[in-house]
């Protein structure tokens, strides 16, 4: 399944199962003892070949980072460059900092849910007749939870580096909104836990975030 897709297919079958709805950081990564970033102008990516989808997650993203801008305004095209070219041009027009986020895989896992079956030792009908229509079998069931990876890298510009990184883990997603939502309000907790939120400056808006 592409990734791009996958994240809006989603929805389909968690709406379908009435399933439920959760992010978690399963990996982060940052330099010992970091220190609080100080980006002055943040390029926004999300690498996807649906352009619909890139903007709208990279609307998303800026609008959560101080001075974000969208890479779709500055690069309408995503040209295969070499490395320095790009660096080149983000550091000519003022960019220090930037945040990449893309899916790296989605994958369904299928549950079984055991259903119950009451034995009641055989001493009377009418004990037996009581706890009979009480506990009646209950059949067990199979579900299906799909899981979207995301990994999120931010890097220094100027020194051309990597400072965080994080891969996260959302069970069952709602919509690509909430998904990227969800994502970012963890993003928050962790890097604030890290001390690298005074300068990223995420901002509260995330809070009202759907997937828990």
């Amino acid at each position: 399944m592409r990734p791009s897709i996958a994240i809006i297919g989603v929805t389909t079958l968690a709406l379908a199962s009435g399933c439920f709805h959760s992010t978690e950081l399963a990996a982060t990564w940052s330099e010992p003892n970091p220190q609080p970033l100080h980006f002055q102008k943040t390029v926004t990516v999300f690498v996807t070949k649906d352009e619909a989808l890139r903007r709208s997650v990279e609307e998303k993203l800026a609008s959560n980072f101080v001075n974000g801008i969208p890479s779709y305004r500055i690069m309408p095209t995503i040209q295969q460059d070499d490395r320095e070219a790009i660096l080149d041009r983000l550091r000519g027009t003022g960019f220090d900092g930037a945040v990449v986020m893309r899916v790296v895989d989605v994958t369904t896992q299928t549950n079984y849910v055991p259903g119950s079956y009451w034995y009641s030792t055989p001493y009377t009908f009418g004990g037996y007749w009581r706890n009979a229509w009480a506990y009646p079998y209950d059949p067990g069931y199979y579900t299906q939870d799909q899981v979207v990876s995301v990994e999120t890298q931010i890097y220094s510009l100027a020194a051309d580096k990597l400072v965080y990184a994080a891969r996260s883990e959302t069970t069952n997603p709602a919509s690509a909104g909430k998904l990227t939502d969800s994502i970012i309000r963890h993003l928050k907790a962790d890097m604030k836990k890290k001390g690298l939120m005074m300068a990223m400056n995420l901002l509260t808006g995330a809070a009202a975030i759907a997937v828990e």
